[in-house]
């Protein structure tokens, strides 16, 4: 029943011997559900097979899998998995203040297995689910700062696994939310997508994305694509404000967390962007960009840089050599003038034949049209014409510039080394520059100015995240608000399923669907099936039907308490684990 082989000098196992021979099969399997090794081995296994469509237990422990165990502790209701408030965190952990290791890298639930913690003491439940505002991009700790690296506010509509971070990284990223219904049903009414199709039912909420003529066949759509989508899309209106977002500044960052269109709309957030973007973002463009350009290794962002990489540790020339590193991707417009001014001097016969045959077509494709027309601009002084002409030219055509290959010439007569060659050349095109936003963002990390937002991905009055009308049909179903329709309900279906309860046919968000799906008969008998299979270490095979039902009801029995579950499971003759006398 724990998963593991007992070593026969615990004392454990002496107290389920003295139970058992005194006929107490009961309390001997209850006492097993009380133990570590139960909670630390054969919950923990549920909970990482539920918390991926692999089903394997080779994947971190994690927010999905912490609430699933906590509930199991604790004696829930294990429905509540679905549509709790609450959530489960992992105490006496290194960085337990540093909410970034809940919210985007899960380190804090890392622990519990590298550490081989107990479960039953390291678990701590907390009253309410949380999503993440802002927060700051910071190599330093939260006991560094006196102020919150990460603004947390409570999510609008917890909903147990549903709205935590692995839940939303493994079926709410990319897509269009389908992934999160078919894993939904799989995880927890052991039902495939083809199992839940029918062909019967509506397709009024399928959505723009399906093709209608697959390979202009439209039998094939009713025939086949309808079927699935008639059910998945009619469920997933239920995530239609739900997304795994990239928190940023404008660039990737690989730093990404659950969120939720209500709460980004109702925090402001976009707008709270904007400001920030505009008070850092663009004045940093604006001004310490240009000051890079232009002064190189004086310019204030290569001494905030150097400053800020020796104060966390780099020794000075290490960080000297990394930031020229950066600093040979961008032009020195000096020297390039200088190039310029130097190549004027020694080829005016030639920038004067380009004046004279600029109208020449296989001179405006070799030299660019564009370009040429610096030639003979207004009011400007020759010199300044020909500068203007060769920097565009160099811009324009990078290697195939005409000062690039004069430069190059001119470092070959002086004998530089391939490398140094190499070097200058890229340095005159640019070669490899970063994008500003990815110059912009080490500056602000420097002054510690650096805030992260999650994109802007939600309607700004429904909430609904963009993603959900992909597509262009001009019929298809489109997403205004995260109500959903069950059409999983017509004829054998509903017995198959056993919908109950006041969400059966549908709901509003996803803690009705949560409770649509715990409160079916379904449900009961999936967490029935998992439990057999896990204890009796057998199958159990679809010609068992009447023990599937037996042992599902009894879970209901049992209140949905799922340590009690094993119990009924373990004792029940068909298991085989007890044998009778």
């Amino acid at each position: 029943m724990t998963g593991v082989k007992v070593s026969s000098t615990k004392p454990e196992l002496k107290k389920v011997a003295e139970l058992i021979a005194n006929g107490d099969t009961r309390g001997a399997a209850n006492y097993i559900t009380g133990t570590s090794d139960f909670l630390n081995v054969q919950i923990k296994n549920l909970s990482l097979k539920l918390s991926n469509k692999d089903e394997s237990v080779k994947v971190p422990f994690n927010d999905f899998s912490a609430l699933i165990a906590g509930v199991v502790r604790d004696g829930k209701d294990f429905r509540e998995i679905l549509t709790a408030d609450y959530f489960y965190d992992v105490k006496n952990v290194p960085k337990v203040t540093d909410n970034r290791t809940r919210y985007f890298t899960q380190e804090n639930f890392t622990p519990v297995e590298t550490a081989y913690m107990d479960l039953q003491t390291s678990l701590q439940l907390q009253s309410r689910q949380k999503l993440v505002k802002s927060a700051w991009s910071t190599p330093y700790q939260q006991t560094d700062k006196s102020f919150d690296l990460v603004n947390l506010a409570d999510n609008p509509e917890p909903a147990g696994v549903f709205s935590t971070r692995t839940f939303a990284e493994r079926n709410l990223s990319g897509g269009t939310n389908r992934r999160a219904v078919e894993f939904s049903l799989k995880q927890f009414l052991c039902v495939s997508m083809a199992e839940a199709a029918d062909s019967s039912a509506s397709d009024q909420y399928v959505g723009r994305d399906v093709e209608r003529f697959p390979a202009g066949d439209h039998n094939k759509y009713l025939t086949s694509c309808k079927s699935c989508h008639s059910v998945m899309d009619g469920m997933r209106g239920a995530f239609a404000k739900m997304d795994y977002t990239n928190f940023t500044t404008g660039g990737a960052t690989g730093t990404y967390s659950q969120m939720n269109g209500d709460f980004f709309n109702q925090h402001g957030i976009q707008a709270e962007y904007s400001t920030y973007s505009t008070n850092y973002i663009t004045k940093v463009t604006n001004e310490i960009l240009p000051d890079l350009v232009n002064r190189q290794e004086n310019s204030t962002w290569f001494t905030t840089r150097l400053a800020y990489l020796i104060k966390r540790g780099t020794a000075e020339a290490s960080a000297r050599n990394t930031l020229m590193g950066t600093l040979n991707t961008i032009r020195d417009p000096a020297a390039a003038n200088a190039i310029a001014a130097d190549f004027s001097a020694k080829k005016a016969a030639f920038l004067e034949d380009l004046k004279a045959n600029r109208a020449v077509d296989t001179y405006k494709t070799e030299y660019v049209a564009g370009c040429l027309n610096n030639l003979v601009k207004a009011n400007t002084a020759v010199a300044e014409q020909r500068r203007l002409f060769l920097i565009c030219n160099l811009d324009n055509k990078k290697e195939m510039s005409v000062l690039y290959e004069y430069y190059g010439a001119s470092l070959t007569a002086a004998k530089a080394t391939d490398a140094e060659k190499t070097r200058l050349l890229g340095k005159l095109i640019n070669k490899g520059r970063p994008a500003n936003i990815n110059l912009v963002t080490p500056y602000l990390e420097a002054r510690e100015e650096l805030r992260l937002f999650p994109r802007n991905a939600f309607d700004s009055s429904t909430g609904v995240a963009a993603k959900m009308n992909k597509g262009s049909y001009p019929y298809g179903f489109v997403v205004t608000g995260d109500n959903f329709v069950n059409n999983a309900v017509l004829g054998s279906k509903s017995t198959f399923f056993g919908w109950r309860g006041g969400n059966a046919g549908g709901g509003q968000g996803v803690k009705d669907f949560g409770k649509m799906l715990s409160q079916s008969r379904r449900f009961s008998q999936c967490m029935a099936k998992r439990v057999y299979e896990s204890v009796c270490l057998k199958k159990l095979e679809s010609t068992q039907y009447t023990t599937l039902v037996r042992l599902g009801d009894r879970f209901e029995a049992v209140n949905y308490n799922l340590k009690s579950l094993y119990t009924e499971v373990a004792l029940d003759p068909v298991c085989g684990v007890v044998k009778e006398e």
